[in-house]
């Protein structure tokens, strides 16, 4: 690696020496500006249109040069119609050549390809070759921007058969380093090395710093692709210092972001970082949109390799923006592409799917030529373009030398055809190859749809299982006892809860076979309805919503499936009542016109019109994460959508986000619209409505259970099932006290408040998952020792891991055992009781010796370092031991209490007492200094206390202790 250290070596010396070579390049060309300016004045006075032209021609290149493009464009389009005006038609090829680099450098395509064809026409007309060659190279390097490598090859190819012709070594290098450049591009970089090489071997004799420049920075790229670092860097490296000498500052930042891609590549992020920061420092002081849209993709790319993912949004969503400035669509599908893959690492998987459709969408749109066998081909046709100008140079009718020509083409020929056989082949197995990989992708999306619908089932089946199996587990425990009446309601609900699930997936495989039929029958419309409705009309009341449900005036009777419009109605309205708050306010209109038609609104949350085009999906929830507020499966709208469907109607979706929803059922119920099969006798016996919909709402109020033992050790619920919540308590209320929350967040909350002496916490919860809540108490000085027990209805292995790295103590998976909760919640207890015991053993003299989590160990060496620093002051007490530990006068309290079992008042005064035995250890020591020492003004108090603590007078401990 020495040549790379040569070379960053020469690139620092040059980032140097920037500043004062630029100032001067700056000056000379304000110098010549000046100069030319003062010229075209001159050629207005005088009235010589063809000077004036010239002039404008001339300006409007050094403001190219300087990169001042707006400038550059006025001027060469006033030399343009100046000429045109003036019928001097003949002086404006060179203004249409500077005009189309102007168009080029601001990535104004089509205009370039219009004004160089322009430009073409003129050159022709006024057969000025070499100029005709310059506008096909510049020509060329349009159509490379679009990537139509085909056509810019082409361009090329003409530019240097007319620069061979002519030799003009200087325009030769430039058009054969484009060639190499496009073979470097498609993968033929042994040709395109040639090409190069070629070139700056011209450019070098001809002493031309600009080509010399542009060959070695080809080359670099050329090196990196073949993997060969160490001379890419030595090539950058020569020409950065070409470009700054120059003052070429768009190259110069082009060879900075190059030589950041190779870091890059090696792995050296931070390194690459650094060069990419220094090109878009330069590249901001042009006009120069593109690269700097790459350099922030680049460095946002490398922030992701760092898992620094935050500053990688940030540097993608400013490259994307710089890229849309432009319409750069590849690196605007790569932005996308990318986002994708950081918000998948932020696990904000909504996010990360939202911006892979992106950039499926804008994937399928694009059509990007790589390929190999394309380079071949493009090289022969160079080849045979260039022998077919050779020929028609030579004037000699020799025989022999016209056979060999035709052998010659029958070659040529026969070995395109070969090439472009093998590129059709090649074209054929890559498409192949992009159809199983996009099918791979599909599959893996399917996948993690599959995934995430198991793990939302399995928590859907797994807590009302428990709530079944507990209770019975309990009364076979306990044959003495009998189930209450609370526990078989309890049971009966979730049994019916289970059975309601189990009959929506029943549904859906029928409709998915299409064995699903319809059963009409001649129905009273508004009877049927409203008592549908009706149903919910206690939950309401409970939760103090405004429920109205109004009909139309219009006959109320018709055909329909009653069991299928059941099942439709409850769905709707279970979702309106799940997400309105209480006290909102939830509408059922029915109208029939001729159709019938339902309207269900409400005032909830509401959908974003991102989700809305997926909420018929099936398993799609907008709130897929394990804090999301509702339960649910993700199957009910998609059953209705599909009912409603098989009844010959529509189901649509009207939504604001944080306004509210209206869903509009519609379904044809007369005769007519059916056939008489539909019509068969229906069954009597109907499917169970998801009892969901007719469950109570039952208050979330936490309190503390009603105890006359204010000893018993305090439990947490937190679980956002009430019914789960409810049976834990009744479970456990007669040896603890009891306090609840329905999410993560609240009982985070109450956790503080309360400081328990364990926690029982569901995984998947509101505002806050359970895993975030244990990881807050157990990095918490204030909470970290209060032990935690998950419960989860994820069984997998992965899960309890997660769960015991956040710092959980125990972890029971649902249905559990009541027994087991019961034995796992005492022992924990128990064992931190033998924790305070060990504590008010051994804490005063030797704290790091117990072992307890760092957090607690950390807490109790700040109280030690504290009543150390304020033992002699007497007057330091519980508050002054507040004021300095952080804490309030109860968090405090509960903390000591739980850890050594001891109040705030007992902790300092049994450290004081240690620390007189500490002090009367000492030689010569006396009780009265020993007891100032200690905080106490009173030594006949002092004695008194001594001796309740140690069972014997100071003086005597001092006798015994330092007793031969």
């Amino acid at each position: 690696m020495i040549v790379a250290t040569i070379a960053f070596c020469l690139m620092a010396t040059l980032m140097h020496a920037q500043k004062k070579s630029s100032n001067s390049l700056q000056e000379d060309s304000n110098s010549e500006i000046a100069a030319t300016k003062q010229a075209l004045n001159q050629a207005k006075q005088k009235g010589d249109n063809k000077q004036i032209i010239i002039s404008l021609t001339h300006l409007g290149a050094l403001y190219s040069k300087t990169s001042n493009y707006k400038d550059a464009e006025a001027t060469l389009k006033d030399a343009i119609k100046s000429g045109v005006a003036e019928e001097l038609s003949a002086l404006l090829t060179d203004a249409y050549l500077e005009l189309g680099i102007v168009y080029l450098r601001q990535q104004k395509l089509d205009s370039a390809r219009n004004v160089l064809g322009q430009g073409i026409v003129t050159a022709k007309a006024q057969n000025e070759a070499l100029k005709l060659g310059l506008l096909y190279n510049m020509l060329g390097n349009v159509e490379k921007e679009e990537n139509n490598f085909t056509v810019a090859v082409e361009n090329y190819i003409k530019a240097t058969a007319i620069f061979e012709q002519y030799k003009s070594n200087d325009e030769l290098t430039q058009s054969l380093s484009n060639l190499g450049n496009i073979l470097n591009i498609l993968g033929n970089t042994d040709k395109a090395e040639a090409y190069a090489l070629k070139a700056l071997e011209i450019a070098e004799k001809a002493n031309k710093d600009a080509s010399v420049a542009y060959a070695n920075r080809l080359l670099g790229r050329i090196y990196r692709k073949q993997k060969r670092f160490d001379e890419a860097l030595k090539r950058y490296a020569t020409a950065s210092g070409l470009y700054q000498k120059l003052g070429e500052k768009r190259e110069f930042g082009e060879t900075y972001t190059n030589v950041g891609n190779i870091y890059f590549e090696l792995g050296k992020y931070n390194r690459a970082l650094d060069y990419y920061f220094d090109a878009l420092r330069i590249k901001r002081t042009i006009p120069d949109s593109v690269g700097i849209a790459y350099d922030f993709t680049a460095a946002a790319i490398t922030f992701y390799n760092l898992k620094k993912l935050e500053l990688a949004l940030v540097y993608i969503d400013s490259g994307m923006f710089f890229a849309k400035k432009k319409n750069v669509q590849a690196l605007v599908m790569d932005g996308y592409q990318n986002k994708s893959d950081i918000y998948s690492e932020l696990k904000q998987y909504r996010q990360a799917h939202e911006n892979y459709i992106r950039y499926v969408a804008m994937k399928d749109s694009l059509d990007i030529l790589h390929n190999k066998e394309a380079a071949d081909k493009l090289e022969a046709k160079y080849q045979s373009q260039k022998k077919e100008n050779e020929i028609s140079n030579l004037h000699a009718d020799n025989e022999i030398k016209s056979l060999q020509l035709e052998k010659q083409r029958t070659q040529r020929i026969y070995l395109i055809g070969i090439s472009l056989l093998a590129f059709l082949l090649i074209a054929l197995l890559y498409n192949r190859y992009r159809i199983k990989q996009r099918s791979a992708e599909k599959l893996k999306q399917l996948d993690a749809v599959k995934s995430s619908f198991f793990a939302n089932i399995s928590h859907e089946f797994r807590t009302p299982l428990s709530l079944i199996l507990s209770p019975l587990q309990k009364s076979l425990s306990e044959p003495d006892s009998n189930l209450s009446r609370s526990d078989i309601d309890m049971m009966y609900r979730n049994a019916t809860r289970l059975h309601g699930l189990i009959n929506q997936l029943l549904d859906l495989s029928r409709l998915e076979s299409g064995k699903m039929r319809l059963h009409l029958e001649e129905t009273d419309l508004r009877r049927f309805i409203a008592t549908l409705c009706s149903a919910f009309q206690s939950q309401a009341d409970q939760r103090q919503m405004e429920y109205h449900i109004m009909f139309d005036d219009g006959n109320g009777a018709g055909v329909v499936d009653r069991d299928k419009i059941e099942k439709i109605i409850y769905n709707l309205l279970s979702n309106a009542f799940k997400f309105t708050p209480d006290g909102g306010r939830v509408d059922v209109e029915v109208r029939k016109p001729s159709d019938l038609v339902i309207r269900i609104r409400d005032n909830g949350i509401g959908i974003s019109s991102a989700h809305i085009p997926f909420v018929f999906d099936r398993f799609y929830q907008v709130d897929t994460s394990s804090t999301r507020f509702r339960e649910g499966t993700g199957i009910g709208l998609a059953l209705a959508k599909e009912l409603a469907e098989t009844h010959k109607g529509s189901l649509q979706v009207i939504s604001t986000e944080g306004k509210g929803s209206e869903f509009i059922l519609a379904v044809p119920v007369d005769r007519e619209h059916y056939h008489a099969d539909d019509f068969t006798q229906a069954s009597g016996k109907k499917d169970m409505v998801d009892p969901r919909y007719r469950e109570s709402v039952k208050s979330a109020e936490e309190k503390l259970t009603e105890t006359e033992n204010e000893e018993l050790p305090i439990l947490l619920i937190a679980e956002d099932n009430a019914d789960m919540r409810s049976f834990i308590r009744d479970t456990l209320k007669r040896d603890y006290r009891i306090v609840e929350a329905e999410d993560g967040l609240h009982a985070w909350e109450l956790a503080q408040a309360f400081l328990p002496d364990l926690i029982i916490s569901d995984i998947m919860m509101p505002r806050m998952d359970g895993t975030t809540l244990c990881e807050k108490i157990k990095s918490t000085f204030t909470t970290s020792h209060i032990p935690v027990v998950m419960l989860t209805a994820r069984a997998g292995q992965q899960s309890k891991i997660e769960g015991l790295q956040r710092g959980a103590d125990d972890y029971l998976v649902k249905p559990f055992d009541l027994q087991e909760l019961k034995v796992r919640v005492q022992n924990l207890i128990v064992q931190r009781k033998k924790l305070r015991d060990l504590y008010r053993q051994e804490i005063m003299l030797q704290p790091n010796d117990v072992v307890v989590t760092s957090l607690d160990a950390e807490f109790l060496q700040k109280a030690l370092s504290v009543l150390e620093k304020s033992c002699s002051n007497s007057e330091f007490g519980v508050d002054e031991f507040n004021r300095e530990i952080g804490f309030s006068r109860m968090q405090l309290h509960r903390k000591l209490k739980a850890l050594t079992g001891q109040s705030t008042g007992e902790f300092i005064k049994q450290f004081r007492l240690e620390k007189a035995k500490q002090l009367l250890s000492v030689k010569g020591a006396q009780v009265s200094q020993v007891a100032y020492d200690c905080g106490f003004n009173n030594v006949s108090h002092f004695s008194k206390s001594f001796k309740d603590y140690a069972g014997m007078t100071p003086s005597q401990f001092a006798d015994k202790v330092l007793q031969p």
